[in-house]
């Protein structure tokens, strides 16, 4: 993996800097800008757990199909 879960820390941070930013550049009330908080940090958590699901199936596709290829390779002997 090339970043480790610890990217989202410093990623989570600037979301809510740029949220406050933005809620206070509307004049939203705090529980909206809280809530908008929230759920972009949940959203980038999950994404992070998509993107890391999805390279591990794409790993485990490739060995298999590595393995699958010498064994044809053994078969053929």
């Amino acid at each position: 993996m090339r970043f480790k879960v610890l990217i989202l820390i410093p990623a989570i941070g600037l979301v809510w800097i740029v949220i406050l930013a933005a809620g206070i550049a509307r004049d939203d009330n705090v529980s909206a800008i809280l809530i908008a908080a929230v759920l972009a940090s949940s959203f980038l958590q999950i994404g992070y757990l998509c993107g890391t699901a999805t390279r591990y199936s794409i790993a485990l596709a490739r060995i298999g199909r590595t393995r699958k290829g010498s064994l044809h390779a053994q078969s053929a002997r």
